[in-house]
């Protein structure tokens, strides 16, 4: 029998351990509530349990109608950005956040039932002056929350595509009420020469995910990449080259499967196993899931560890996605473009919901039951693990 003392076996156990979320990445799916907003009754429902929306699904029989429905009338006439709806769990917060831009904060979201108005219950502020907008109109896109840090990240794109950038609002659940953050260059980050801004997931305690459709060229010693690039913002602050002007912390080019461009797009962080999945669209391209871990090679033109097992042609339609950083469950909703190509649309009442994705499998389709206003619209997702 060896000796489980011995500097030998403690380091074989060691390096076993370290690979084991590359060989079997699991994580939790247990104790977990689900928020949907729905923008036709400009409602959050939520069910208390996304195994039984999920069990449901599976069966083919009716999901339930949800456990409580959250409302206001601070926000009943606002249309949700797309993906901009984060749960923080360790504050017990939920953010709704405007495609016009402003962020709206509901505390105590894990017990709230009913209409809510008391500033003890809901908050808001605006994301920058009209007269900070874009030049061609701005619409707000994805927000993700970090739960270890407090600082929520929210995108920002022209509404022609042409820029975009991402707001780094620290200490978000000490906003002041009816607030504004201005100057925007104050509490915003980005690279000038990237377009269409399509995704954020925040990564706890050091950073942020960032997707972009397109932009300028991006340089290695023999390569010359364009197209989509997933880029990583270590502490929040996106940097474009390193100190010899070759691209740097970012993932571009043709083994990335992500397409040649990409108008829309979406992230969901996996904390538990450090893996980022990848929506970007139109068009077929699946969702690929890249690790933290391939940032550290410079190598750019990286391929996903793995593709999602489902169709490309399934997710055609998917607009959204989102992941709790530490429940296993992946949430993805479709939309019908009223306006070919940009990625402007109207939500659609089915939920996709892969269950344990780190360990592969494909989604199922959940029918969500329609709200007293009619066929929901779902523009906005969210995992908690804490109610």
């Amino acid at each position: 029998m060896p000796n489980l003392a011995s500097p030998r076996t403690v380091f074989r156990w060691l390096g076993l351990a370290a690979l084991l979320p590359l060989l079997n990445c699991v994580g939790d799916t247990s104790g977990t509530t689900l928020y949907v907003y729905d923008n036709t009754s400009s409602t959050v429902r939520v069910w208390s349990d996304v195994n039984n929306v999920y069990d449901a699904a599976t069966a083919g029989t009716t999901v339930a109608a949800p456990d409580r429905v959250i409302t206001s009338s601070l926000y009943s006439s606002i249309t949700l950005a797309w993906g901009g709806l984060a749960r923080d769990d360790n504050r017990d917060r939920l953010y709704l956040v405007s495609q016009a831009g402003t962020v709206f904060d509901i505390h105590n979201a894990g017990s709230q039932d009913g209409t809510i108005s008391a500033t003890s219950d809901i908050t808001y502020f605006t994301l920058g002056a009209s007269t900070e907008r874009y030049s061609s109109g701005s619409v707000f896109g994805a927000a993700s929350i970090d739960p270890t840090s407090d600082i929520l990240y929210v995108l920002e794109t022209a509404l022609d595509g042409t820029a975009c950038r991402v707001w780094v609002i620290s200490g978000a659940s000490s906003q002041a009420n009816a607030g504004a953050l201005t100057p925007a260059s104050s509490y915003t980050s980005g690279i000038d020469t990237d377009t269409y801004g399509s995704g954020v997931a925040a990564i706890p305690g050091s950073g942020v995910f960032g997707l972009f459709g397109g932009g300028g060229a991006i340089y290695t010693a023999s390569s010359t990449f364009t197209g989509p690039r997933l880029r990583l913002a270590p502490g929040g602050s996106f940097v474009s080259t390193d100190s010899t002007g070759y691209g740097y912390d970012v993932i571009i080019g043709g083994d990335t499967l992500l397409g040649s461009s990409a108008t829309y797009g979406s992230l969901g962080f996996d904390a538990s196993n450090s893996c980022v999945y990848v929506l970007a669209g139109p068009g077929p391209t699946g969702i690929q899931v890249f690790t933290r871990s391939q940032y550290t090679s410079h190598a750019l033109d990286e391929a996903p560890v793995r593709t999602l097992g489902d169709s490309a042609a399934s997710l055609a339609d998917l607009r959204i996605l989102a992941h709790a950083p530490y429940s296993d469950w992946l949430l993805g909703a479709e939309y019908a473009a009223t306006t070919s190509g940009t990625g402007i649309g109207t939500g659609l009442p089915t939920l996709f919901i892969w269950k344990a994705p780190a360990d592969g499998g494909t989604a199922v389709q959940a029918a969500m039951p329609e709200s007293s206003s009619g066929t929901l619209q779902i523009r906005g997702m969210a995992i908690g693990t804490s109610d």
